[in-house]
């Protein structure tokens, strides 16, 4: 079947699985709307493709199994869609401390802490899974749960093979132990499954359940020591945080309890196998706890026959970096023969440098008076319209203003990283973006060749847009305003501060696309700027290669940036133009019709670690 381009391996997935699709099970209700009609899934995107076989996949029983032909389709389209992740070799993870058994020719174990997706470690003997009891995953698509997570990459084998163990032996899996299966399509050789205590939300754990985690840490422990060490002689096993997700285990114990755990199992081992041990996180707090403990970590009366050496080169000093894989290499390429860029940015790459509208955690530290009203992130106060009163909401967006005005510059991140990169194309480069944070300029870049046709925060304009042009700079009324916002209840002090139209009289708001009151007038000669640009690029006889870097940009607004992308690269006629889109799930993913014409390629991951490879 190797013929057969993966594009057309999905769309054959998809019509298979969504004709015999299961019933919705009694873990949730079938997200896939049209399931009774499955052509409409040949009309989709790419990235919505992938997303229903996700989801099918997840809410799929074991039984009844999947004909081979399928299966193997199955396999290949998984693989395809992993090998566009960002992968990191365990080998470039600098260790925290070392663990050494004090008797002569010991062996010795180095344990480090690793924030990332663990499905995409490489060079790891085993990756650990916190299953539930009947170890064949989460049903329930909406979660991003470690085992839907691991499910997800492995693809459907590791379902079936985890329900042939548990019905071979007879009984759920109890907590505190572990089973070990292949990793089929994940990098990792094996995957060891572990079943955490389960408790309920701001319960404190018994003791019981504390020596249940710790039981799940050394049984995974004790699997791992019976497996093969990898070619080059290390045997590697990466831990997530378990029973710390939905399970809700408290991380603070969690992580103590892991940490102590190794550390009692390694003494109590002193002749084992295992060379690295690897904690994996995925949220900044957990990594900042697992970071916290490995560098103040003491040793116990009862861990005294062994060594501790901690490393002098703190492990957040210097990140690990990407693997090069052929995905990185092509667009590495791309990028080192062309004549001409085009950087086109989302709200992703603004994430990237830490003004992520999805955290909960930035907007509990800005806006803390706010979270009785239920807001939790940024994104929840567009269109939103239960202020208590208009001084409340201009002390949100005063605020709100002031924060993206006063937020760092990149002395060494994203931004800086692509100045460097328009460096080395004269002129010849051209950024368009939707972020309205003005975050390119305020970086260094060339204000007249950085267009924003979906506004920007330096403008307040008449929300009744009674006349074209009726802005204001929003500078000067930030900060005379800032001193009269209370610092406790984020209101604005004196309503007089509140902006008012000077022709009508009438209420303001952020000169930002969002209905049909937007005025484009302060942005409409960049866009002028930016049509001239193309223009030039596409009808020069001599543009040579062009290069559009599409960094973060999702499914949000996708007819500003993402599909006139796709268009320029489909359709020009002299094929000039290639696509290199960057950036988490959707924002990471091109059509694969056009990856199968050479045309465009989709990295998965992390912005800054990918814009490292590809531009060092």
């Amino acid at each position: 079947m190797a013929e057969f381009p993966y594009s057309s391996r999905l769309e054959r997935v998809l019509g298979y699985l969504l004709k015999h699709q299961h019933q919705p099970t009694t873990h949730t209700e079938c997200q896939c709307t049209h399931h009774h009609n499955p052509d409409w899934i040949f009309d989709a995107d790419t990235w919505s493709q992938i997303e229903t076989l996700r989801r099918i996949l997840c809410q799929r029983p074991a039984l009844p199994r999947l004909p081979t032909d399928i299966l193997e389709d199955i396999d290949a389209v998984i693989t395809y869609r992993n090998s566009h992740s960002l992968f990191t070799s365990t080998r470039s993870i600098i260790p925290s401390i070392t663990i050494q058994a004090q008797k002569p020719e010991s062996s010795s174990v180095r344990i480090s802490c690793w924030k990332g997706d663990i499905t995409t470690l490489t060079d790891v003997t085993a990756i650990v899974n916190a299953a539930n009891s009947q170890l064949v995953g989460c049903f329930r698509p909406e979660h991003r749960c470690i085992d839907n997570v691991i499910h997800s990459a492995a693809g459907p084998r590791l379902r079936d093979t985890c329900h042939d163990i548990i019905e071979s032996q007879g009984y759920l899996e109890p907590v505190g132990s572990a089973k070990v299966t292949p990793g089929y399509l994940l990098p990792a050789e094996y995957v060891i499954h572990t079943v955490g205590p389960q408790l309920h939300q701001k319960v404190k754990p018994q003791a019981h359940q504390q020596a249940q985690l710790a039981s799940c840490y050394q049984s995974c422990l004790d699997e791992a020591e019976k497996l093969p060490p990898l070619e080059d002689g290390r045997k590697v096993i990466a831990f997530c945080c378990i029973s710390t997700g939905v399970f809700a285990f408290p991380s603070d114990m969690a992580a103590k309890i892991a940490v102590d755990a190794v550390l009692a199992w390694c003494a109590s081992h002193p002749d084992n196998s295992i060379t690295d041990i690897i904690f994996d996180t995925f949220l900044d707090k957990d990594w900042t706890l697992y970071s916290d403990i490995l560098s103040n970590i003491q040793i116990s009366r009862s861990q005294t026959n062994i060594k501790i050496t901690k490393e002098l080169t703190l492990p957040q000093q210097i990140p690990p970096k990407p693997q090069l894989s052929p995905t990185l290499l092509k667009a590495h390429t791309w990028l080192n023969q062309a004549t001409t860029l085009i950087i086109t940015a989302g709200a992703g790459l603004s994430a990237a440098t830490g003004l992520d509208y999805t955290s909960p955690t930035l907007f509990a530290k800005h806006f803390p008076a706010f979270l009785p009203k239920g807001l939790r992130k940024l994104y929840d106060v567009f269109g939103y319209t239960g202020w208590d009163s208009p001084a409340q909401k201009w002390g949100y967006y005063f605020t709100h203003i002031d924060m993206v005005r006063r937020w760092p510059e990149s002395q060494c991140g994203v931004y800086h990283a692509l100045r460097g990169l328009t460096d080395r194309f004269g002129e010849r480069w051209f950024v368009r973006t939707s972020n309205g944070d003005g975050f390119f300029v305020k970086n260094g870049f060339d204000a007249g060749k950085v267009a924003t046709p979906q506004g920007g925060y330096r403008f307040l304009q008449c929300l009744r847009k009674c006349r074209p042009g009726a802005v204001v700079e929003t500078g000067p009324l930030v900060d005379a305003a800032m001193p009269m916002v209370d610092p406790v209840s984020q209101v604005l002090m004196d309503e007089s501060m509140i902006p008012k139209c000077e022709f009508c009289g009438g209420e303001m708001t952020l000169c930002v696309r969002g209905g049909g009151y937007f005025d484009e007038r302060p942005w409409r000669e960049m866009e002028r700027k930016w049509e001239r640009f193309l223009k030039d690029e596409i009808s020069s006889s001599n543009s040579g290669s062009v290069v559009i870097l599409e960094l973060g940009v999702g499914l949000n607004t996708p007819a500003v940036l993402r599909w006139p992308n796709e268009d320029l690269v489909s359709k020009s006629e002299r094929r000039q133009f290639r696509l290199i889109r960057v950036g988490m799930e959707a924002s990471g993913c091109v059509p694969w019709e056009l990856e199968e014409e050479d045309l465009a390629v989709g990295i998965s991951g992390d912005i800054e670690a990918a814009l490292d490879a590809l531009i060092s």
